[in-house]
């Protein structure tokens, strides 16, 4: 029975070793797997590490090239944009020293261009000088100014100046001048007259007829001067010839400026128009035309506006 008892004990702890080494030897198994697995997957960790280390080193060789080319592309276009700026400051200099050159040019140009106008009319400007008498041939008074000589159809040779210059008005005086001298300074030569008349109306024009039978205004009057057809612009420029009472009485006084505006039958203009200029000649450099006679100033003898008559009221 003991022995049977002590049979039993031992195969009882020879299955319990039994058990014991299939549950250790399970344990070692499935640790050795997992260890296994573990490795393979660090394995697997490393090798990929290595190929992203990889792809990181071929990448950042790559960024290297693109940022160098980058640098190279950006140095270039920097360097096109300082080559165009310098050029284009070129052009701007060249543009500026042509533009300067025109501008001189242009301005040459013009001063020729006025020179011959002035050079052109001054033969056809004179310096007129009147006398009034009383019955008993006192002289009463005497004016004076400019005038234009013209030639028109049905006409003979005429000088075309201001009522105000041959007629009395200015002194109170109730009557024409009985003669008026007309003196052509360029050429040194005077002629008197003693056919004076006035426009009946409001206007301030006054004619002294030269008659026919005069070699030399007949001859000054083959190239006869052109009035102009049409009004001037705004803006339009002009030279006013004359013998201003401060001015050379030897050579006609030249004044240039602009038409200001409008009056009327009047034109303003900027040109500096004194006494003595009254009756001479507006002239329009943009035609080369004749625009009508200086006339008045709204205030004293000088004013930086004056005004021109039209010389168009003559004709409607």
């Amino acid at each position: 029975m003991k022995k049977n008892f002590q049979e039993k004990i031992t195969l009882i702890n020879l299955i319990t070793l039994i058990l014991l080494l299939g549950v250790i030897y399970f344990i070692f198994y499935k640790l050795d797997i997992k260890d296994s697995e573990i490795n393979t997957l660090i394995t697997e960790q490393g090798s990929m590490l290595e190929n992203l280390e990889s792809k990181i080193s071929i990448l950042e060789e790559v960024n290297k090239e693109s940022l160098a080319k980058l640098e190279i592309d950006l140095l270039e276009e920097k360097s096109k944009r300082e080559s165009s700026e310098i050029e284009l400051e070129k052009q701007k200099e060249i543009s500026s020293q042509q533009i300067s050159n025109l501008e001189e040019k242009l301005t040459q140009e013009g001063e020729k261009d006025l020179n011959k106008i002035v050079d052109y009319w001054d033969s056809y400007v004179v310096f007129v000088n009147c006398n009034f008498y009383s019955e008993t041939a006192v002289l009463l008074a005497e004016t004076s100014g400019s005038g234009l000589l013209v030639k028109w159809d049905n006409t003979d040779p005429l000088i075309l100046t201001n009522k105000h210059i041959v007629s009395g008005t200015v002194y109170g005086l109730d009557q024409l001048a009985q003669s008026c001298e007309i003196k052509f300074p360029k050429e040194d030569v005077s002629i008197t007259s003693n056919k004076i008349s006035v426009i009946n109306n409001n206007f301030d024009w006054g004619f002294i007829d030269l008659g026919i039978n005069n070699f030399f205004v007949n001859n000054l009057l083959l190239d006869s001067p052109s009035v102009c057809k049409q009004g001037p612009n705004l803006g339009d420029n002009l030279v006013i010839l004359g013998y201003p009472s401060i001015g050379d009485k030897n050579n006609v006084t030249a004044t240039e400026g602009i038409i200001s505006g409008f009056d009327g039958d009047y034109f303003i203009t900027s040109a500096k128009v004194e006494k003595g200029n009254s009756g001479g000649a507006a002239i329009s450099l943009e035609n080369n035309c004749y625009l009508g006679t200086p006339t008045f100033s709204t205030t004293g003898n000088i004013e930086s506006l004056a005004r021109i008559l039209d010389v168009r009221v003559l004709f409607e």
